[in-house]
């Protein structure tokens, strides 16, 4: 039998209402915040999905269906395959129904989910780790479903978990809140969008839901291309939750008909959104779980909406390895728009860098310098500069009036990645130091000035890391072991009137 897309709208949202009754035996309904961001006339509402008993959406899909099923259906078992979250609400299912599941995971999967399954599901659940992609482990969950009759649950594609996923947009209706003007939507498989449209749209006609994808993993957005879900040949995986290689034939039958608009943001986006998510609520989300916001902060900056409009973005999980914070924190501080990177050609002489870092205008922050003595007639240490608002027009004149010749390389992969190459045989008597100065303009170039006159620097490595102390590890090189080591004590014991301390690196 044909089923219509109304037909379709029309099954979900009654199914929606249908797992109210069962989605909150195992957890509670989470709270809208409004929360102030820098620059934006009004507030942003965010839903916090994240406070979720799995610290994140995903619990309420996986509950709804699993509770859907029969006994004798249940008996048989259940399988899956997750990223993540999906795997931890079968896992919270399977321990509040009794059932035992097999949870397909990619191998890379972050530890901290795979720890979160064991913790939610106790011996009920066993995980298996299967190839490098979601594609790969849901296919041999599929396998899985197959040979043994287990009963498999989707983590997007099924009209009992797009219900579960409902709950939360019924949620925003019933807050008191609205009605919002717009809301976006992080879109994966595109479950959570679809059922978020179907409910809000019901309930405020009027709404515009934006879907909003990693620039790299926009599988919805190539299904509406194409007139059908087509697979991507490359997925980026840095938004693990939402790294989707192919949405479902409902989800993409419902977001054609139901979404306003899809974004598409990059990772440095991303990170910014998690930035902002702390800096308003104390909270960090894992990359997908910030992606919405991502997608709304894009379209104000590309004027494609106003401030003033009353936006609803959800937050829709923070379940993340702590050590991707450090490529989080790296990618938040290059990608506003005032951040960028110059790399200068500069004559190969004592005190040349120096120079330079003393010529640029006070309200100019360095966040960023690496350098490294190469063998050539000119030297190239990398600049990334934060512009004060207004500043752009001082800074083109001082760009302009350097001597050297200098290059925008913002963006480019050596920079991303800090490669800082330097010739070692070059140097005639080198000291490596780690300082730390207070973080303030003009502390560390105090120290330089200090040490220019009997030592060129030949390394320089230096990022802002928010904290009130900078740190950098300096390479010092002195005209000869002599002078080393007669200004070594002195310089280790002060390190000039600016450092809060100085240690000696071996490298």
């Amino acid at each position: 039998m044909i089923v219509s897309r109304e037909q379709l709208i029309d099954e979900l949202r009654k199914k929606i209402h249908l797992a109210r009754a069962r989605v909150y035996q195992v957890g509670q309904p989470t709270p809208l915040q409004s929360m102030v961001v820098e620059g934006l006339s009004s507030p942003v509402w965010v839903k916090r999905e994240d406070l979720g008993p799995i610290k994140a959406y995903k619990w309420r899909g996986a509950f709804n269906a699993m509770a859907s099923l029969s006994q004798e259906q249940l008996a048989k078992g259940i399988v899956a395959a997750s990223a993540g979250n999906h795997a931890q609400g079968i896992a919270l299912a399977a321990r509040r129904l009794s059932v035992k599941a097999r949870i397909y995971m990619p191998k890379p999967t972050p530890r901290v989910k795979r720890k979160a399954v064991i913790e939610h599901g106790g011996d009920q659940v066993k995980i298996e780790l299967v190839g490098d992609s979601f594609s790969e482990a849901q296919d041999a969950a599929l396998q899985d479903a197959a040979r043994s009759g287990a009963t498999f649950i989707a983590p997007y594609d099924s009209m009992e978990v797009m219900a579960g996923q409902g709950t939360l947009a019924d949620e925003i209706f019933t807050s008191g809140e609205g009605p919002f003007d717009r809301v976006y939507v992080a879109i994966g498989g595109g479950g959570m969008a679809a059922a978020v449209a179907v409910l809000l749209k019901s309930s405020w006609p009027e709404v515009e839901i934006i879907g909003v994808e990693g620039e790299d993993q926009a599988s919805m957005l190539a299904a509406f291309d194409q007139g059908q879900p087509t697979a991507l040949s490359y997925v980026d995986v840095f938004c693990d939750g939402t790294a989707v290689t192919k949405v479902g034939d409902l989800t993409y039958a419902l977001c054609r008909e139901l979404l306003d608009d899809i974004v598409t943001v990059s990772n440095k986006e991303v990170s910014s959104a998690i930035k902002v998510h702390w800096d308003g609520l104390r909270v960090i989300p894992e990359p997908s779980g910030a992606m919405s916001l991502a997608g709304y902060l894009k379209h104000v900056r590309e004027n494609k909406v106003s401030d003033r409009e009353k936006v609803l973005t959800i937050l829709c999980g923070a379940n993340m390895d702590f050590a991707k914070l450090t490529d989080i924190s790296r990618l938040a501080g290059i990608s506003k728009p005032e951040h960028r990177s110059w790399r200068f050609s500069i004559p190969d002489y004592q005190g040349s860098l120096v120079e330079l870092l003393s010529d640029l205008p006070d309200e100019i922050n360095i966040t960023d310098l690496q350098y490294g003595r190469i063998s050539g007639e000119y030297q190239e240490p990398v600049l990334t500069l934060d512009l004060p608002e207004g500043g752009e027009k001082e800074f083109s004149q001082w760009l302009e009036a350097q001597q050297t010749p200098w290059v925008d390389v913002t963006g480019d992969s050596e920079i991303h990645y800090r490669v800082i190459p330097y010739t070692p045989s070059l140097f005639v008597a080198a000291l490596f130091v780690e300082v730390e100065f207070p973080e303030r303009a003009g502390a560390l170039l105090d120290f330089l000035r200090e040490v220019s006159p009997i030592a060129s620097l030949c390394y320089f490595n230096y990022s802002y890391s928010g904290e009130r102390v900078g740190r950098a590890l300096l390479g010092l090189d002195f005209l000869s072991q002599e002078n080393l080591e007669k200004h070594l004590g002195p310089i280790l014991e002060s390190g000039g009137t600016t450092l809060r301390s100085i240690r000696r690196v071996n490298l």
